[in-house]
């Protein structure tokens, strides 16, 4: 597992490099349009997987991250995941969720991988302990 802020194109294809086999974008369409980045067709010349599951300020359904909690759990037989958003924040968050839900950690431990893996914001910290309770 590999957990980033907003890549560069040229991070991209050393990623692709180094093994990435998926790159999980958490960011929404509008902010990749501002950053005027095609992201999929970077992603898929290189040679990866390319996934978006947007969210913004409310994160997604257990529903819609199924899939994503899917990859994580076969990133190390199957290659790399890289799993970014603009910060790190929603990778945080998607990453204590899947360390609760899958690995069975309590909701402490699971925040603090969270935090580990990029979560600062304090609306996403107390979205994450009230989903785990």
């Amino acid at each position: 597992m590999i957990f980033s802020g907003q890549p560069t194109a040229e991070a991209l294809a050393g990623y692709a490099a180094a093994g990435v086999k998926v790159v999980v974008n958490l960011r929404t369409s509008e902010e990749m349009q501002k950053l005027g980045l095609d992201e999929r067709a970077i992603v898929e010349k290189a040679g990866m997987r390319y996934v978006q599951v947007p969210f913004g300020a409310t994160p997604p359904k257990d529903e819609e991250l199924a899939g994503v909690m899917k990859l994580l759990g076969e990133a190390k037989p199957n290659g790399r995941v890289l799993l970014h958003c603009a910060s790190s924040n929603r990778v945080g968050y998607v990453w204590g969720l899947y360390q609760a839900q899958k690995k069975g950690l309590a909701v402490e431990s699971a925040v603090a991988e969270a935090k580990k893996a990029g979560m600062k914001n304090p609306g996403l910290e107390s979205g994450l302990r009230e989903r785990l309770k």
